[in-house]
């Protein structure tokens, strides 16, 4: 019987893959650009992306009190979403670049959900309203979209430092122009600016209307804001043309941690404690 550690196992795969196809057209191109394998990188991950899905429903997600998400689900679905966006860019625009570091990093959870700790166990997060459920939807999708931003961030500390040491090498000469790159980091983190903010207005929305109250000094809704206020902070000095592209990188790799500990640094530290 085909378990869902397999279907992950081989998602990771499909993903491998794709990604030497992304690394190999990069380093033979240099200033040529070869956007024929787009197609090739599409059909591997729509691959990985069906796997995904139906490990997802082997671990039994969706039941009938609603959502039961574990940390498996919870990795196997960002990863899902940052397949998904990733692969609607490259069908759309042919952007391979950014799968030069998104697809290595995407693999390693599917690798690691049979192995994560209380992975399985139940009950991790369980929804119970439309409300809650729509709350966890968003607030994975603004972390799928954060994800791709932060990606872009490290792409961007890299080109900058490159060319300010005017030392290209072949790894440099691979990654996008430096213009496109900054462009799309920006793009995104507005969306996930938008997403952030609605995901803590439904998630004290739910609070208040299941539990009567609102845990505005939680963990997680005081990171969720912190993370909020940084993207915010960073856009404002964009606008104003007050920060150097580097340390408007590290803004965003700052916000994404914040988001990061919000959603599963305190759930993950308690499990590997326990």
């Amino acid at each position: 019987m085909i378990s869902s550690s397999m279907l992950f196992f081989s998602a990771a795969l499909f993903t491998l893959m794709s990604t030497v196809i992304i690394w190999r057209n990069a380093l033979q191109r240099r200033n040529k650009p070869d956007l024929s394998p787009s197609n090739s990188i599409a059909g591997l991950l729509s691959v990985a992306i069906i796997l995904n899905i139906w490990a997802i429903h082997l671990l039994e997600s969706v039941t009938a009190n609603g959502i039961n998400f574990t940390l498996a689900t919870g990795a196997a679905v960002l990863t899902l979403l940052v397949h998904i966006i990733y692969t609607i860019g490259i069908l759309r625009h042919g952007i391979q670049g950014l799968g030069l570091f998104l697809l290595p990093v995407s693999a390693l959870p599917l690798f690691l959900i049979p192995i994560l700790p209380q992975a399985h166990d139940p009950n991790w997060v369980q929804t119970s309203s439309l409300i809650e459920t729509s709350h966890l939807l968003i607030s994975m999708a603004a972390y799928a979209l954060l994800t791709l931003a932060a990606i872009h961030a490290v792409m961007q500390i890299l080109l900058d430092r490159a060319l300010k040491k005017k030392q290209f090498s072949s790894f440099m000469q691979a990654l996008p122009a430096l213009m496109d790159v900054e462009r799309h980091m920006f793009a995104q983190v507005k969306i996930s600016t938008i997403l952030i903010g609605i995901s803590i207005l439904t998630g004290l929305l739910w609070q208040w209307v299941d539990y009567q109250h609102l845990a505005l000094l939680n963990h997680k809704v005081l990171l969720a804001l912190f993370s909020l206020g940084v993207l915010v902070l960073l856009q404002i000095k964009r606008h104003q043309a007050c920060w150097s592209s580097s340390t408007a990188s590290r803004t965003v790799l700052m916000a994404y941690a914040l988001l990061l500990l919000s959603y599963f640094g305190v759930k993950l530290i308690h499990s590997l404690i326990s």
